[in-house]
């Protein structure tokens, strides 16, 4: 009787464990919201492989300290459109640089990962605790007209 209590104590640890593992990994993976970003109407939504398509928010969606959410249109990862001060706008990826999990929209100046509680800066990326070692990587914005425009990664 106490074999079989231990054996099935054992069973159920295992399938816990195991549940735990497929739990955070499902979260890397399907935390980050995986789905591409939408055509631009009128186009088929396939986009001519020398240039990515134009992906940009109006400007007055994103307030002093606030931001915007577009879709980086290489990976159809998240990608914070921020503007720290007047005038000044990035875009911060969301994709937390510890282990791949989405990264909350900023708030009170910072991007926090629930994952594993890194924070970073909401207008640099820069880590301000961890266990992230690595900043959010940022994106080059340009206000176009009334309109924010995303371009590439910096420094990918």
């Amino acid at each position: 009787m106490r074999r079989r209590a231990l054996l099935d104590g054992g069973i159920a640890a295992v399938a816990l464990g195991g549940a735990g593992l497929l739990s955070g990994s499902l979260t890397a993976a399907f935390g980050r919201d995986g789905i591409a970003p939408a055509a631009a109407p009128g186009t088929t939504g396939a986009a001519p492989q020398s240039a990515a398509p134009a992906v940009g928010v109006p400007a007055a969606q994103v307030p002093v300290g606030g931001s915007a959410t577009v879709k980086d249109p290489t990976s159809g990862d998240a990608v914070y459109i921020v503007q720290p001060s007047a005038g000044k706008y990035a875009g911060l990826s969301s994709v937390c640089t510890h282990s791949g999990c989405a990264v909350n929209p900023p708030k009170d100046g910072q991007l926090y990962c629930p994952c594993h509680g890194s924070k970073f800066d909401a207008a640099t990326g820069a880590v301000i605790n961890g266990p992230a070692t690595k900043p959010l990587p940022t994106y080059a914005v340009t206000k176009n007209g009334e309109q924010l425009e995303l371009g590439p990664q910096q420094g990918a």
